[in-house]
């Protein structure tokens, strides 16, 4: 007699949810460590760092899209807690930037679309997808449609995510003074949340996970709870802000999800995986440098938030970076939402497989 269906899919949720906190488990140990190092972003870092770690070891942790969705809808909260109704005037000033984006984001394409082309030996779809600077989900699902291998695709952009927030954070805040400033203080209360936070934080959360869902946003869990995040704070409704336990408990998910990522490798494997994507990574931070610098001396903007605002990390861990180092994360939402949606665009309307071989 075959197993009950339904009692075979609640156990597999068991086991995932289990494994979920064990990853998380070990992401705290990380991140305490790397807190009491005193890096920048230390408990992102080092949940992330620790899951890896753990993840490569065979040790049972892992994370899916049902343990990762709500720790990105806490995130997607904070970030949209970050907008005010300031933040249009200083959005005007980054015309520039916004106007470069899409000749930045081709520039870092094709130089790192010959990168996996040429050094890696990848067929032309899966080094055209591993090469696009966009989110891992969407490059996922467009090679996998055009014939490129999910897997590999998938794990280059993590590891280039993975090596992009481990390093910008500690050369940031060595390239540039005011990227020392202390952190972004957190005025919300630090034991419990109290009724604004709940009512309205809570309120985000919800709505903003029903309505990136029904809106089919990209990045649905992240990006709807920080629409409505955004929104409130944009509007002057209220104010709230995320307690610090609770937004360092959000970032080790961050963290172990990112780490966990490179289960079921084995070392060779993660090591060539990580070669290559050292690779594109090291292109694509010198075009993010380069922008950053000349457009800084060109109009006066900070360079550390034009680093991050077209650093080739994730939306969500750029944000968190800018949020460490007291810089504007909402700029840097800005420019990432609108990277997002260029990418998603003009990559499969560009790729052409016979002009590559």
């Amino acid at each position: 007699m075959s197993a009950d269906p339904a009692a075979q899919t609640e156990g597999d949720g068991a086991r995932i949810v289990v494994r979920f906190a064990a990853a998380v488990a070990v992401g705290a140990l990380g991140g305490a460590l790397f807190a009491g190092l005193h890096t920048p972003l230390p408990w992102v870092l080092g949940s992330m760092a620790a899951s890896a770690v753990a993840s490569i070891a065979g040790l049972p942790v892992a994370a899916g899209p049902a343990t990762r969705r709500p720790m990105a809808a806490v995130i997607g909260v904070v970030l949209g807690s970050s907008f005010h109704p300031g933040l249009a005037g200083l959005v005007r000033e980054w015309w520039l930037p916004l106007l470069l984006l899409p000749v930045f984001l081709t520039i870092a394409a094709v130089l790192c679309v010959t990168w996996f082309r040429r050094v890696a030996g990848f067929d032309p779809a899966p080094a055209y997808f591993a090469g696009m600077p966009g989110g891992i989900a969407e490059m996922v699902l467009m090679g996998g449609e055009r014939g490129a291998d999910e897997r590999t695709v998938g794990l280059i952009h993590a590891a280039r995510i993975f090596l992009v927030v481990f390093a910008l954070p500690f050369i940031i805040r060595h390239l540039h003074e005011s990227a020392k400033a202390p952190p972004l203080a957190v005025t919300a209360p630090e034991v419990w949340p109290d009724a604004s936070l709940l009512l309205w934080g809570g309120g985000s959360w919800i709505v903003g996970l029903a309505l990136g869902r029904a809106l089919r946003l990209p990045a649905w869990h992240l990006m709807g709870p920080l629409a409505v995040s955004a929104a409130l704070h944009l509007s002057g409704l209220t104010d709230f802000r995320v307690p610090a336990w609770l937004l360092s408990a959000a970032q080790v998910g961050l963290g172990a999800t990112i780490g966990c990522r490179f289960g079921g490798l084995t070392l060779p494997i993660f090591t060539r995986i990580i070669a290559l994507a050292a690779g594109s990574t090291l292109i694509l931070l010198g075009v993010t440098f380069a922008f950053a610098l000349t457009i800084g001396q060109l109009t006066g903007l900070d360079f550390s938030l034009l680093a991050l605002a077209y650093s080739p990390g994730g939306l969500a861990e750029m944000s968190m970076v800018a949020l460490s180092l007291a810089l504007e994360p909402g700029v840097v939402v800005i420019h990432h939402l609108a990277r997002v949606v260029f990418v998603l665009v003009a990559a499969p309307l560009a790729f052409r497989p016979e002009i590559q071989r």
